[in-house]
């Protein structure tokens, strides 16, 4: 009788050791999947006026994935990332866990709640049926589906990225066509104004909360707004493109050359949009334009200057 309750005993013993071991490694998974999604969490939508190179070399090496919750639309409900680590780190992780079905399926249930600005707008500015509306969220949703299925080899190759590139253009050459079948051709082109004009309208978004009482932003503001800091907003896409162009992508000095000419373009860019959004907005709301656009301003030489920074320390 004794012998067997040493037994029970032992057996109970080394349960008890077994479910803390594993406790303990459910805690350690937890951890490593909340400092990922910490990491993703924490980086805040930027206001692209402009392509971001991505080192001192003038060409970004891979595009970036489409817009997906992050997107300028949705930033407003999307919530910010972080996680420790690298972004190829975030990349790899992410890519890892869309094989998995369930996994998946929640991360496009959530696409769709973070697409719900984007749903609302072409609904509201173009007359957009709901399941017209619908059809767009989930075209965008594949579209970044299918760039996360592409995973890249480690390191990168230049044959990658073309490929990426002929990729990304046979993609979006396939999604107009589906929208103008969707939506016929002149919604699909007023959709496609609107796409390219999402950093502008985000801008004017974060305007829109800091006026109060008589220098609240009307509504009847707001897409003339838009429009007008738009055209200035491609216009200096257009002219950095071309610069870029001119740059020797072999010259080790190209990255400083073009990250200055973008501060310069910029603060031109921004003079004129203050000059364009003068006739529709008040002169509190126009001072209220003019303080975002020199925090957007200082925010990009501060970046500029840590970018330096980290050349120099890393060469």
């Amino acid at each position: 009788m004794r012998k067997s309750e040493v037994v029970l005993t032992l057996a109970l013993l080394g349960s008890a050791a077994m479910s803390m071991w594993l406790l303990s490694e459910l805690r350690a998974e937890r951890t490593r999947n909340d400092e990922l999604t910490a990491r993703l969490e924490s980086v805040p939508p930027p206001l692209d006026a402009a392509p971001e190179p991505h080192s001192t070399s003038v060409p970004a090496p891979v595009k970036p994935p489409p817009t997906s919750a992050t997107s300028v639309e949705t930033a407003a409900t999307a919530s910010p990332h972080h996680v420790q680590g690298t972004q190829e780190d975030w990349e790899a992780y992410q890519r890892r866990m869309m094989q998995q079905p369930k996994y998946r399926e929640a991360w496009r249930a959530q696409e769709r709640l973070a697409f719900a600005r984007r749903r609302e707008n072409v609904i509201r500015l173009f007359g957009f049926t709901p399941e017209q509306a619908d059809a767009i969220v989930e075209l965008a949703i594949d579209r970044q589906l299918r760039w996360y299925d592409r995973a890249p080899p480690n390191p990168m190759t230049e044959e990658y990225r073309l490929q990426q590139q002929a990729l990304d253009e046979q993609d979006e050459r396939e999604d107009q066509a589906r929208l103008g079948k969707l939506l016929g051709e002149e919604k699909r082109a007023r959709f496609q104004e609107y796409m390219e004009s999402r950093a502008t309208r985000m801008q004017v978004d974060e305007l829109r909360p800091q006026f109060t009482g008589e220098d609240m932003l009307r509504d009847d503001q707001v897409e003339p707004l838009i429009a007008a800091l738009h055209v200035e907003r491609a216009r200096m896409q257009q002219e950095l493109s071309e610069y870029r162009d001119t740059l020797d992508q072999d010259d080790a000095n190209s990255g400083q050359d073009f990250d200055e000419r973008q501060i310069e373009m910029l603060k031109a860019a921004y003079d004129r949009m203050h000059a364009a959004a003068a006739p529709i907005l008040s002169g509190p709301q126009l001072k209220r334009l003019d303080a975002l656009l020199k925090r957007d301003l200082e925010r990009r030489e501060a970046q500029k200057r840590m970018q330096r920074i980290q050349s120099k320390v890393t060469n």
